[in-house]
């Protein structure tokens, strides 16, 4: 279904507001900052791609059954996973060595749990997450549209567990 390649970018691409806030606080560091400046632009790029492509693909139609927002997730996310990191002194190796292997086991989890779904940048573009089940299949929905129960919504995969619902 989706390669491993593409979820470690939408894993970076939901790491770019943490990127952006670190070059800002290390604005001195010309290499670093054009790293993550880089690094924001290819993983937004590469996540726009995704659903875009997602979009075109054969989707299947589904009917809600049960649904459940979770769009608050994003903020628990950011509250989780980015405000921690903003303590680390990139100029002190123990710190980046720290950072390093944090985002490195943040990272795995987040590819093998299949959390695509979970990034703040869909957020700022305006989709919504849903837990959606129609009764055979649970599926996570990213969606520009309200999505609400006996609603029928065609669901592009992106992978096993997650869909863009239009």
């Amino acid at each position: 279904m989706i390669k491993e390649y593409v979820k470690i970018f939408l894993f970076l691409s939901s790491y770019a507001p943490l990127f952006l806030i670190l070059a800002i606080k290390n604005y001195t560091y010309t290499y670093f900052v054009i790293a993550m400046g880089v690094l924001i632009l290819i993983s937004i790029i590469f996540l726009f791609y995704i659903i875009r492509k997602a979009s075109k693909m054969n989707g299947d139609y589904h009917e809600i059954k049960e649904i459940e927002d979770k769009s608050n997730q994003f903020l628990e996310y950011i509250i989780a996973y980015i405000i921690p990191f903003l303590g680390f002194n990139l100029v002190n190796i123990p710190d980046l060595i720290a950072l390093g292997i944090i985002f490195l086991m943040i990272g795995v989890l987040y590819i093998r749990s299949d959390l695509i779904y979970m990034n703040p940048i869909l957020n700022f573009m305006n989709y919504n997450l849903y837990k959606v089940n129609d009764g055979k299949t649970g599926i996570m929905a990213i969606s520009k549209e309200e999505l609400s129960i006996g609603k029928k919504v065609r669901i592009y995969y992106i992978s096993k567990k997650v869909g863009v619902a239009k």
